[in-house]
């Protein structure tokens, strides 16, 4: 879930500076730009710049566990073929055995 909460900040992020650009794209030259509205175009910009920071720490705690759940996978992945492994010689013994001790009943003489 850490993952939609990182992209829903980002695209909250996005919205905002769109929202902004807006604002600075109204602004024809040669009007008189308020400093309220410098200030509110600047406030908002700030504001997007540490939510993508933000979502930036985000990612790369997401990309750490997804790091550390892909060492886990490949780990239980060669614990289990190393297991398989160990079982298939476990039959080949008793295949053997099995064998062997067919070979010595044909060997005893017959009454």
């Amino acid at each position: 879930m850490k993952t939609a909460a990182v992209q829903d900040d980002v695209r909250q992020a996005e919205a905002e500076l769109h929202d902004a650009n807006e604002v600075l794209a109204d602004t024809t030259v040669g009007t008189i730009v308020t400093r309220e509205t410098v200030q509110a175009a600047l406030l908002q910009n700030l504001n997007v710049e540490g939510q993508l920071h933000d979502a930036v720490k985000e990612l790369q705690v997401v990309k750490e566990l997804l790091k550390t759940a892909e060492e886990g996978k490949a780990l239980r992945e060669n614990e289990d073929s190393t297991l398989a492994g160990r079982r298939s010689g476990e039959g080949v013994d008793s295949v053997l055995e099995h064998m062997t001790a067919a070979a010595r009943r044909k060997d005893l003489p017959r009454n």
